[in-house]
């Protein structure tokens, strides 16, 4: 299944929309989505890196692939119907502060992994960190390592 979707423009004025709880595994997904949608295209071997990527995380190590499937259907059921502002604002709301700069660094990871970042992925990258409060030379360092991680 390709997804052609509207980049993600995180606003970070609030919502007048009532946010969804999510459960940490949730929220750092949609973060992750998010990032992999950025450049207005997902395609089925971009959700599959998340999910590899995600499974060795102890976060989600106990989740089972149904399980998985399930939340993917959730958060893209959001995406569509309420935007990437509900997304991310309900998921920043639910992410752990602990997970926030790890989530930023697999988003890094994700979105170098073609090896090029796209405008709309720098562009996602910036706002997130400012949406998720990571420090800018927090954020720059961390996106210095996933250049380096992602040469060659």
């Amino acid at each position: 299944m390709n997804l052609l979707i509207s980049p993600p423009d995180i606003r970070t004025e609030s919502l007048t929309t009532t946010l969804v709880a999510f459960s940490p595994q949730e929220a750092y997904a949609a973060i992750t989505i998010l990032a992999i949608a950025s450049d207005g295209y997902l395609a089925p071997e971009e959700l599959d890196a998340i999910t590899s990527h995600l499974s060795r995380m102890h976060l989600f190590q106990h989740l089972r692939p149904d399980t998985m499937e399930r939340m993917y259907t959730k958060l893209f059921d959001i995406l569509r119907k309420e935007g990437s502002d509900l997304l991310i604002e309900s998921a920043k709301e639910t992410l752990p502060s602990e997970l926030r700069e790890s989530a930023f660094a697999m988003c890094c990871d994700l979105t170098l992994s073609d090896g090029l970042m796209s405008l709309d992925e720098q562009t996602f990258l910036k706002q997130l960190h400012q949406v998720l409060e990571i420090p800018d030379d927090i954020a720059d360092r961390i996106l210095s390592v996933m250049h380096i991680r992602n040469r060659g």
